[in-house]
């Protein structure tokens, strides 16, 4: 039913819908992990559910797309405080190269397998 009223509707309230749909998948996730304790980020847990919905839905309705967008377009400003990061703590990853070197290596292995994977259904899904 959410997913079709971002079908309908005025362009700005589909918009302000979207949007709210966004922050409140992420609230959500927050309070999931802070229910549950999990050592991960709430943000990811919204992802999760984001992701469910959208393949419970069939595919991104077209004003969550339009609001989304120019966020990812953007992306990389959103990483500015990490790599900040990276510079205030080199000492400290200096002393755990090795480790820090595994695990960059291994996530993003992890990440270009997921992305691969989920590339070919996607082109199998769009070709039938």
């Amino acid at each position: 039913m959410l997913f079709k009223l971002l079908s309908d509707g005025p362009r700005t309230f589909r918009a302000l819908l979207a949007a709210s749909v966004l922050v409140g998948l992420q609230w959500l996730g927050d309070a999931v992990v802070a229910w549950w304790g999990w050592p991960v980020p709430g943000a990811l847990v919204g992802l999760l559910l984001l992701l469910g919905a959208l393949f419970a839905a069939g595919g991104v309705p077209q004003a969550l797309d339009d609001v989304s967008t120019p966020l990812l377009r953007h992306l990389m400003r959103l990483l500015i405080p990490s790599v900040a990061a990276v510079g205030l703590y080199a000492g400290l990853l200096s002393q755990h190269t090795a480790a820090f070197l595994l695990v960059a290596v291994v996530v993003t292995a992890l990440t270009l397998v997921v992305t691969a994977w989920t590339l070919q259904r996607l082109i199998r899904r769009s070709s039938r």
